[in-house]
């Protein structure tokens, strides 16, 4: 086969049943033939592979199979893996526990752009109308008419809030569905993928939607065209009663968020990091020492988007905002620094880590662990992934 026009990336876990009929949902597509399909397995401990192998067989397509030790919830890890491992410009995300219409990754590929990435949601399928979608069913396609009045016109609801949120050019919705979306290699690359640090359930798709608007990314609704229909499971143990009770709610709020995370399809470091500094030091030298700690030195870009933008104190300048950090490097004690720079800081290097406000993160010139987890670093999971290939 040539090179795939489409990958279908699958994320996957201890749910067989399901993820055989997605399978079976995706061999019925009206494009099968110039698909490939990535299956990532979160670490499941049952028939899975067997089912991934067993389908493989027959499939109209390639099919790669991957997995890796289970360590709590890794959705974004599953997701980054299969990008790596697939071969498509154009890559669809679809959760394991979702059947897709004959027409879905073709309206897909259809709407994926430069810039625009698409997003459909499911209809929820009772656990009785679950049990009566065989495999016969799907590949006939009449199971896209259980839907009822109510769940498409919950659907078309949330496609004309969407709308709406555009109009008003609201800062955060329409929200980011992460279980259904397609969008282009180049602009996944943009982002450094999802942000593996979310390592239980929620906020994952939360905050990839942030930072493709800070990417200038357009989320694009399409489930006015095509939607998913998610076969019924009980809830998965590790998901909290509310998401504001959620192991990431902390993480998802944090002070600073890289567009360009840290711990994605490339596991950087703060040596990795584009750091812009924007103004004048009154001491270059003590500035040099400090920044040459954390960052490459001389190599620092003067100019255009940034992960992070350094304001030396004492020295001349202000912060630009044309980075996702905003870096106070205050290379003398007993100075002080006057409030309206303070305030415009997310975090504040000192001799002794004492300068800054209330909330504010304040760290010792030196503290490179703390500068690296206040700006997104995290252990990477266990780089020794059991990978196979179905």
């Amino acid at each position: 086969m040539e090179r795939p026009e489409v990958s279908v990336l699958v994320n996957t876990y201890e749910r067989p049943w399901h993820l055989r009929r997605c399978l079976v949902s995706l061999a019925c597509q009206s494009m099968a033939k110039q698909m490939e399909v990535v299956v990532v397995d979160d670490g499941s401990r049952d028939e899975t592979a067997a089912v991934v192998r067993g389908f493989a067989r027959s499939a109209p397509f390639p099919v790669k199979f991957l997995t890796h030790p289970h360590e709590a919830f890794q959705l974004c890890r599953c997701r980054n893996e299969g990008a790596v491992a697939s071969s498509a410009d154009r890559l669809v995300f679809l959760d394991g526990d979702l059947i897709a219409g004959r027409e879905h990754i073709a309206e897909h590929f259809r709407q994926i752009a430069p810039g625009v990435v698409t997003n459909s949601y499911c209809v929820r399928l009772n656990e009785e109308l679950s049990q009566q979608i065989d495999e016969d069913l799907i590949r006939s396609g009449k199971f896209t008419k259980v839907a009822s009045r109510r769940d498409l016109a919950r659907l078309t609801m949330m496609y004309r809030k969407a709308w709406f949120y555009r109009l008003l050019r609201h800062p955060n919705k329409p929200r980011c569905k992460g279980g259904d979306l397609g969008m282009l290699r180049t602009d996944l690359e943009k982002l450094n993928g999802f942000d593996e640090n979310f390592r239980a359930w929620g906020g994952e798709d939360d905050d990839f939607g942030f930072r493709l608007r800070a990417a200038k990314v357009h989320l694009k609704y399409i489930m006015n065209s095509t939607r998913s229909y998610h076969l019924w499971h009980p809830l998965a143990p590790s998901r909290p009663d509310r998401l504001r009770n959620g192991q990431n709610e902390d993480y998802l709020h944090r002070q600073v968020r890289l567009t360009h995370c840290m711990n994605g399809l490339v596991k950087r470091t703060l040596r990795d990091l584009e750091v812009r500094i924007c103004g004048v030091s009154a001491d270059s030298a003590a500035l040099q020492r400090a920044l040459s700690v954390h960052f490459k030195w001389p190599q620092l870009p003067q100019g255009g988007r940034s992960d992070v933008e350094v304001l030396p104190f004492p020295g001349q300048g202000r912060f630009t905002g044309a980075a996702d950090a905003r870096l106070l490097v205050v290379t003398q004690r007993g100075v002080v620094v006057p409030l309206r720079i303070l305030k415009q800081a997310n975090i504040v290097l000192s001799p002794l880590g004492d300068i800054g406000r209330e909330g504010q993160i304040r760290l010792r010139l030196e503290d490179q662990a703390g500068l690296a987890s206040a700006l997104g670093w995290r252990p990477a999971a266990d780089a020794s992934a059991q990978r196979r290939a179905a």
